[in-house]
């Protein structure tokens, strides 16, 4: 019975751990006095008390020497306490500020397209070709890989300065987008687009997905997931339909002339002018479910360095071909349809305006057939629409020789082909962003954090890269062909991946 005072005070010690740890040593060094006392104990009811204290400790101490290789004590790397444990699956995303995340996605995905149907013709009025005007297509998203890195330090306190300095970039981008005309220079219009996309990377594609493991419901993720990128792809299809309205737009202020080039750019200018006024209003959201990033202060190992797994890594690749085949598609059904079709601008707008729309009902359905088919696993949905990229790009071929002028028939498999191309590369899309952010979780809060970013970095070299190579090939003689022929090489080839051994099964199991 001598052991019970002893016992008494090991427990209430323990109870007062400081979070510090650092007196793990001396306890982990009086541990095998608790157990050895503890075992003279004739008390059933105390018995346990020791070797249960000793495991803890001893799981005390693996943890700060894992995370701080021995050298450091454990406070020096903190990770941020979870404000509301996952138990509440159901919880929604916050009302207010999640349908402004939503429409800086539709507004940023319209402004990307509205100047589809006009940037060759705008490039060639500057003495511009069509690869550079791929590039301006393609530093509307390539600039915003530069400010990834930053995406730990800008969200850290808070989204709404995040949000609020791109929101301004934009309207500064658009009102240098405008003013191309006027100083007669591609290089405007290049850094226009530039400044519109250097912090939609942390601000816009890598804080939309922070915002979801940190503010929703563990049920809800895919599905709000699935809903940001649909609504992406509505306002991909509204940015034609603005176009198609403008290209009647025609006058002059003194020396500025706002016509079918220029006004997009002075429309967006506008748009995002006035949701900077709507942001202060917005109320920051409250993050029940984030885990903080993780410092690192080992310089010669760092352990919290992590690195994405191989099906982690197959689901990004499909991120940024699913990006890159609407980024292709996009670009070179500009100039097809304008080219070898004969149609005009208006049209042009109208076609890849319906286009898009199409492919966001598609993705919403799929969405709802998710919902009420649990069992239905998201690689089967993402599978389906990778094969389906690849038969139907065939459609999107000009089959008859260079010297025959395209038939009626080519324009309607060409519209249909589009369409079925760009419905299965959404929701591809959608459901491969959820299962690589699901994956990296399941792994570690770490590596959440860096699939975060990494699904954003895959997806602007994809939608940069395609808007490139797109508009590039399609201006090209026999471009038809060499850009539908890019859509089918990227989708055999994520296809083909998944024939390597155990992956297919990995990826299932998320």
């Amino acid at each position: 019975m001598s052991c019970l005072p002893r016992m008494a005070r090991a427990s209430s010690f323990q109870a007062c751990l400081p979070a510090s740890m650092s007196c793990l040593p001396s306890m982990a060094r009086a541990s095998p006095s608790l157990t050895a006392t503890s075992s003279t104990c004739t008390i059933p009811t105390v018995v346990p008390a020791g070797p249960v204290l000793l495991g803890q400790l001893a799981s005390g101490v693996s943890q700060a020497v894992e995370m701080n290789n021995g050298t450091k004590e454990l406070a020096e790397t903190p990770r941020m306490a979870l404000v509301a444990t996952e138990e509440d699956d159901n919880e929604p995303m916050p009302c207010a500020f999640g349908n402004y995340v939503l429409l800086v996605t539709f507004v940023k995905s319209a402004n990307y397209t509205v100047v589809l149907p006009t940037a060759h013709n705008y490039s060639a009025s500057l003495g511009g070709g069509g690869w550079l005007a791929g590039l301006i297509v393609a530093v509307a998203f390539a600039p915003g890989l530069l400010s990834l890195p930053l995406a730990p330090r800008i969200l850290r306190n808070g989204y709404k300065p995040g949000l609020a300095a791109m929101v301004l970039l934009c309207a500064i981008g658009n009102a240098c987008y405008g003013l191309g005309q006027l100083a007669g220079s591609l290089w405007l219009l290049v850094a226009g687009q530039a400044l519109s996309g250097l912090l939609w990377g942390a601000c816009g594609r890598a804080l939309a997905q922070h915002v979801v493991y940190a503010c929703c419901g563990k049920s809800r993720r895919s599905a709000w997931t699935a809903r940001n990128g649909n609504i992406g792809f509505l306002g991909m299809g509204m940015g034609p339909v603005v176009a198609a309205g403008l290209s009647k737009v025609s006058f002059k202020v003194a020396a500025l002339s706002v016509d079918e080039y220029t006004a997009p750019g002075w429309f967006f200018c506008v748009v995002w002018l006035l949701m900077l006024l709507v942001l202060p209003l917005i109320p920051e959201p409250e993050r029940r479910f984030e885990t903080g990033f993780v410092r690192c202060t080992n310089g010669e190992e760092r352990k919290c360095v992590v690195w994405p797994d191989g099906k982690t890594l197959w689901c990004l690749f499909s991120v940024m071909v699913c990006a890159g085949t609407v980024a292709v598609w996009e670009t070179s059904a500009a100039i097809v349809t304008q080219r070898y079709f004969g149609w005009s601008v208006r049209s042009t707008s109208l076609f890849i305006g319906a286009v898009f729309l199409s492919s966001m009902i598609g993705g919403e359905l799929v969405r709802c057939l998710l919902k009420r088919k649990p069992s239905l696993h998201e690689l089967d949905v993402t599978v389906t629409g990778l094969a389906m990229i690849l038969i139907c790009s065939s459609m999107l071929y000009k089959y008859l020789p260079s010297s025959q002028s395209p038939t009626h028939s080519y324009e309607v498999t060409y519209t249909l082909g589009s369409i079925l191309v760009l419905n299965a590369a959404n929701y591809s899309r959608n459901y491969s962003v959820a299962m690589a952010l699901r994956s990296a979780a399941s792994v570690s809060g770490e590596m959440k954090d860096m699939a975060v970013g990494a699904q954003a970095a895959f997806m602007m070299t994809g939608r940069s890269g395609g808007a490139l190579l797109g508009m590039g090939l399609a201006a090209m003689p026999g471009g038809a062909n060499a850009s539908a022929g890019l859509v089918t090489g990227i989708s055999g080839f994520c296809l083909l991946l998944l024939a390597l051994p155990k992956l297919h099964s990995a990826i299932r199991e998320v």
